[in-house]
């Protein structure tokens, strides 16, 4: 568009030299002031422009830093409750969000990982649930307030604690 209006302002000074009558000459000469404004207001756009790139690319921008991804906070506190078919363990943490959760389920085990809410990374684990689940069947659901893990049970039963008590007498057994 600039090499345009420089195409358009150069073509009527060729005019105005060339216009032999004061009405015209008065006309190419109102039409070339217009367009010298229009072009010099358009190079000072093009200025502004340039500068706040500049400042842009000079100018510090502030980042909140990433979390580390290999430091997790463990969360401790959660509460959970079983049906005849299934295990809900429910954990409180507001900011999570679907897309920051990721659960690894095994048939005695599971391990939950949030990743950046408020700037930190959670994780919840049961190394040795009670009985066996279903990881396939198990899921997660994180609502704005809490996280609840619903974990299918192989079989079907009362679950009386939720991990894995160590025999007494098998843990203080000479090996």
């Amino acid at each position: 568009m600039a090499s345009e209006l420089a195409d358009d302002l150069l073509e009527l000074r060729q005019l105005l030299g060339e216009a032999k009558r004061p009405r015209i000459q008065a006309l190419l000469s109102n039409e070339i002031a217009v367009l010298e404004k229009q072009q010099s207001v358009d190079e000072e756009k093009l200025k502004a422009i340039a500068a706040e790139e500049r400042l842009k690319e000079t100018a510090p921008v502030e980042k909140k830093p990433a979390p580390r991804s290999d430091h997790y906070t463990s969360l401790s506190t959660f509460s959970w409750d079983e049906e005849t078919e299934k295990v809900k363990i429910y954990i409180s943490l507001e900011g999570a969000t679907q897309e920051k959760v990721s659960v690894h389920y095994q048939a005695d085990s599971i391990n939950l990982k949030i990743h950046d809410v408020n700037g930190k990374n959670y994780q919840f684990s049961v190394p040795k649930l009670a009985k066996k689940i279903v990881p396939s069947a198990s899921k997660v659901l994180v609502k704005p307030k809490r996280i609840i893990l619903t974990l299918k049970k192989a079989d079907f039963g009362t679950w009386y604690e939720l991990t894995k008590k160590e025999d007494k007498v098998n843990a203080c057994a000479p090996g």
